[in-house]
């Protein structure tokens, strides 16, 4: 069984498959509770107040290939959340995703605090910053200690094709960013992706501006949150 939220087809908004289409699978569920003043994440129903679904396997595949039936050029995957490590039984979906859909091309969407060993082709890794922490609130202390977990990062970075995506909220990100990634080996700044904090396309905007002017510092590259931008926080887009 799989706590999901929701099962969609967009387009991936995000990083180095922008503009993709795929097909959506969305864990319910997240050890962080990240919040940017009195802005919390843009998907509150997996992370803050997560809801329960749980689906067995042929449940979630059933939906996910009503989908691939009706959008037969797709083969892009993206699960998301939450954080879809948390799910267990997260590996077993994999696998029968990449027997059952032939060329699959699966990417895991995570924070990057836990690690395991997955049937993936793609990990889109999102460090969160200390503009993140939720201050003043129960969670505070626990998102703090667990921002962060460099062994993982660094397992990532040694078995898989990554990309980091880091939420752009102020300036001083850009050296936060920076310490951050000396902490780690043989990542390079093509992998690096900077998009701006937001839930509407006024903050998008506001941040838009900070993330370009770092991208420029310090050699790395700007992503729009082009669902955002186009669907707002409308569900299954």
């Amino acid at each position: 069984m799989i706590n999901i939220c929701e099962i969609f087809q967009s387009i991936q908004g995000e990083g180095k498959y922008l503009g993709t289409p795929s097909i959506f699978v969305r864990t319910s569920g997240c050890n962080l509770r990240c919040q940017w003043g009195d802005t919390k994440c843009d998907t509150p129903y997996s992370s803050w107040d997560p809801e329960q679904n749980l689906m067995p396997i042929a449940d979630i595949m059933a939906r996910v290939m009503e989908l691939v039936d009706e959008h037969s050029h797709i083969h892009h995957f993206v699960i998301t959340g939450g954080e879809p490590l948390l799910q267990p039984k997260l590996n077993d979906f994999l696998k029968t995703l990449k027997e059952t859909v032939e060329n699959a091309h699966i990417t895991i969407e995570t924070n990057g605090t836990i690690y395991a060993e997955l049937t993936a082709d793609f990990l889109s890794i999102s460090p969160k910053l200390s503009s993140s922490v939720p201050r003043n609130s129960e969670f505070e202390a626990m998102h703090e200690k667990s921002r962060l977990n460099f062994d993982a990062l660094q397992s990532w970075l040694d078995q898989y094709d990554c990309q980091f995506k880091f939420v752009v909220d102020r300036e001083d990100d850009g050296k936060e960013i920076h310490d951050i990634l000396k902490g780690l080996k043989k990542v390079n700044d093509e992998q690096i992706y900077l998009m701006p904090q937001g839930i509407n396309q006024q903050q998008l905007d506001e941040h838009t501006k900070t993330c370009i002017e770092l991208a420029n510092d310090y050699g790395w590259r700007y992503t729009p949150r082009k669902h955002i931008e186009l669907y707002g926080l409308q569900r299954g887009t």
